[in-house]
């Protein structure tokens, strides 16, 4: 039994939004402290901020594969 496009669940729906805004946040917040650690002169906080961001890109990448796969399994 097939369930039309876009019926789906709260549950569902919070998990998505949860799974976008989770590593997008993560990659503003890595900006941000980026910015002000480079304003200050703290080149090593600048290091582990330019890792954080690519970490949440790659999170977003994952995130983005799996969404989208189980969204091609639902029809």
């Amino acid at each position: 039994m097939e369930r039309p496009a876009g019926n789906d669940g709260p549950g569902i729906r919070l998990m998505r939004l949860w799974l976008w805004v989770a590593p997008l946040g993560m990659l503003a917040l890595a900006t941000l402290f980026g910015v002000l650690a480079v304003a200050e002169g703290k080149w090593g906080l600048v290091a582990a901020m330019v890792l954080l961001a690519l970490v949440a890109m790659g999170l977003f990448v994952v995130q983005w594969r799996l969404l989208k796969r189980l969204r091609e399994t639902e029809r």
